[in-house]
């Protein structure tokens, strides 16, 4: 029998001092493929911390917005955020990159729906958009449970190891999210087991 043991994650603002600790998740070309159409090769950590210099400085207003969520350990296991906020037009872009030893847990999830609630809750932001490679169906369940909706497509706009796939866009509105917010996270709390509080989430995880 499987037992199940719980794990807290702690949610935070993403440091350019947290850059060395989650370079080795781009050292994984193939896996950061699946996420990152502009990192076709590992690149070094000083090229990393560069790359990442400008989305954590912080503007007044910000035009970034970016978490990291770590474990018990204090080790990094997902980012996600708010970039290119337009405050005029009030919208922003969703990207996330879960660690590839906590997929399948729920984390995503979590991290989408603090994000959205940061846009809508916080910002009021009208939108958020994301983009993801066409095959990357984790992406794509992810986006699902929360309520994004299918806009359309930048056919074969994302090329990897020699082959050029769709770029799906994925859209949702600040009304939509406010209107099914309680419904979803109850929805992701019976099938995840996450408890969502302001600093913390606990994860249940299989061991």
């Amino acid at each position: 029998m499987t037992e199940q043991s719980a794990c807290n994650i702690t949610w935070r603002p993403l440091e350019l001092a947290d850059i060395p600790q989650i370079s080795e998740w781009f050292w994984n070309a193939d896996d950061v493929a699946l996420f990152d159409r502009a990192l076709p090769v590992p690149v070094g950590i000083d090229i990393l911390r560069e790359n990442w210099r400008k989305s954590l400085e912080q503007t007044t207003p910000p035009s970034a917005y970016w978490f990291v969520a770590e474990d018990k350990d204090r080790s990094p296991v997902g980012i996600a955020a708010l970039e290119s906020v337009n405050y005029i037009q009030g919208d922003a872009v969703l990207p996330f990159f879960v660690a590839e030893r906590f997929r399948k847990n729920g984390l995503a999830t979590a991290m989408t729906v603090s994000m959205l609630d940061l846009a809508f809750r916080k910002l009021r932001l009208h939108r958020v958009t994301t983009f993801y490679r066409s095959d990357n169906d984790a992406t794509r369940r992810a986006l699902d449970k929360v309520g994004f909706s299918t806009e359309g497509c930048f056919r074969e706009g994302w090329f990897t190891d020699g082959v050029r796939k769709d770029i799906v866009i994925a859209g949702i509105l600040g009304s939509e999210w406010l209107g099914n917010r309680e419904r979803v996270i109850r929805e992701v709390a019976r099938t995840c087991n996450l408890s969502f509080t302001p600093t913390c989430w606990k994860v249940v995880r299989e061991t």
